[in-house]
């Protein structure tokens, strides 16, 4: 046991030791790729370009790396810019500081690759006295505004909504389900965001941007992209999936979903009998347990067949199934909710259990990280009225055992129950499902109340139809094929986020690079950034 102890001890040093050696050393794929990239791509020499710059932020994720390379590249020839690489957030730790001291004095692989497809500088944010003074005079005008977790996700500076932003981020770095606005910690939190939103907004005064390309629109790596979009700069989000134009009035992307119906209408009936014919064969593919169904990061499915003793009391009473998101992950990736987290939505529902008569639960899907889990598990504990089901029960066993209504906030359990003919009410007016009537959605968080606590009245008739319609336009209808080839086949190779941050990803694209390829991705690029559209569709 000791031996076993030892060894596993070990390789975790050993571990980190080449992951922080991976931090300072080129290795033979990026190498190959950097030198595949000088060779291939336009140069623009510094001295020919006007004072106006481009802003890239900084993505050690390798697919995305290699997306940013066409960008950049057409953004720099549109626009006759220098292209300049940033990270977006001042580093926290003295440790991150260093390192990124270090990096940037004496380079980097992420520098490399970057300089290789023409970054020509590179800014890491940093306080000052300046910043620090104004940063304190809008902390001490915010913090007594600040009375409960929904005054915190409206908070607003210089006219621009960044409490979103704030809220969302402190979740996710410190792996909390919900904040608390009288807490020291959340105050310290606060006056870092307040201190980076200073930064880029003086950042965005004192100098000519042109264009910003991020890697999110939520949160703080979506701080200067707000500030850029309120000035009205071209503002972009790249990755190796999709290409998202971003504006003042849409500042978040994905939210292709408020256009689906019209967008449907306007295809031939030729490619709308086509379109529906292919969702219905892909959703009944995923409700028979098929794995990863056009959700390639999903490794376990939540449809099995029916295996166990029955979940659900025999009884008169709704039986409502809760299912609850990642507390951590972005509650706001398409805007605001009706609540600010899943843990005020839960304590919502406990609230309304009181005043009801019904049966309530709760299934977390089989692919929940562990913290997750565990924080349902213990947030359900103190409430018997509750049952907790366990984690792989199916859905086709609830369905037929009789769930009533299901209920999330906007995932993707809005389509599939509405695909069984189930109704399911979303706690948000941003959910992917808002352009059809398949799911009930309240108009406000006291309708939302209202329909929970009159459960008996509701009568909801789902058109099936609809559903296949949305699972067309949201998975079939825009590929993601404008970088690789074929996204799922790579997708397939590198099937997890940790095998794409591997450099073999630089490798698969180099064997698979063309000169025919890479022109038609840069014509497509061109045209996009041309074209004024929200979103890059390839063809």
């Amino acid at each position: 046991m000791f031996i076993i102890f030892v060894n596993l001890k070990v390789s975790k040093i050993l571990f980190s030791f080449k992951k922080y050696l991976n931090l300072f050393f080129l290795n033979k794929n990026q190498k190959r790729f950097i030198k595949h990239n000088y060779e291939t791509f336009e140069s623009h020499e510094k001295n020919n370009l006007n004072k106006k710059i481009i802003l890239m932020e900084l993505n050690e994720t390798v697919p995305n790396t290699i997306a940013y390379s066409y960008i950049a590249n057409q953004l720099s020839k549109k626009y006759n810019a220098n292209l300049t690489a940033y990270f977006p957030r001042i580093p926290r730790k003295l440790s991150s500081k260093l390192i990124w001291k270090f990096r940037s004095f004496f380079g980097s692989p992420t520098f490399s690759i970057f300089k290789s497809f023409g970054i020509n500088s590179f800014i890491i944010p940093s306080l000052n006295n300046h910043i620090l003074k104004e940063s304190r005079k809008i902390y001490n005008q915010q913090v007594p505004l600040l009375n409960n977790k929904y005054d915190i996700e409206k908070i607003t500076i210089n006219g621009i909504l960044f409490g979103d932003l704030i809220y969302d981020y402190y979740l996710n770095y410190h792996k909390e389900p919900t904040i608390y606005a009288e807490t020291k910690k959340f105050k310290r939190h606060l006056n870092y965001c307040i201190q980076l939103i200073v930064y880029w907004n003086n950042f965005f005064i004192d100098n000519d941007v042109e264009a910003i390309n991020v890697s999110h629109t939520v949160y703080t790596n979506a701080i200067p992209l707000r500030i850029a979009a309120k000035l009205g700069i071209n503002c972009f989000q790249t990755n190796a999936n999709d290409i998202y134009r971003l504006t003042d009035e849409n500042i978040f992307a994905y939210r292709d979903f408020v256009g689906y119906k019209k967008n449907f209408e306007r295809l031939s009936h030729e490619q709308q009998a086509s379109g529906i014919k292919k969702a219905k064969e892909r959703i009944e593919k995923r409700l028979s347990g098929e794995v990863g169904v056009d959700m390639s990061y999903s490794k376990k499915s939540a449809f099995t067949t029916p295996s166990r003793d029955r979940l659900l009391n025999k009884s008169d009473k709704i039986k409502i199934l809760i299912a609850p998101h990642c507390f951590f992950d972005s509650p706001h990736p398409f805007g605001l909710n009706f609540y600010p987290d899943v843990f005020a939505w839960l304590e919502e529902l406990v609230e309304i259990s009181y005043q009801t008569d019904y049966e309530w639960y709760i299934k977390t899907h089989p692919d929940f990280i562990t913290e997750t889990k565990l924080l349902v598990e213990n947030f359900f504990k103190p409430y018997p009225n509750f049952k907790l089901l366990p984690s792989d029960s199916s859905h086709i066993q609830l369905v037929e055992e009789g769930i009533d209504f299901a209920l999330t906030i906007w995932g993707t359990i809005g389509f599939e129950y509405a695909a069984m003919n189930k109704p399911v009410i979303n706690a948000s007016l941003n959910n992917p499902h808002i352009a059809y009537d398949f799911n009930i959605n309240p108009k406000s968080r006291e309708e939302y109340k209202n329909i929970l606590m009159n459960l008996k009245d509701v009568n909801h008739k789902i058109n099936v139809a609809d559903v296949h319609e949305y699972y067309y336009m949201k998975h079939l209808h825009y590929n993601k094929n404008w970088l690789f080839k074929n996204f799922e086949t790579f997708t397939s190779v590198f099937d997890s986020s940790v095998a794409r941050t591997s450099s073999d990803v630089y490798s698969y694209w180099l064997n698979n690079w063309t000169e025919k390829r890479h022109e038609e991705i840069l014509n497509a690029v061109s045209e996009f950034i041309i074209s004024g559209n929200y979103r890059l569709i390839s063809d």
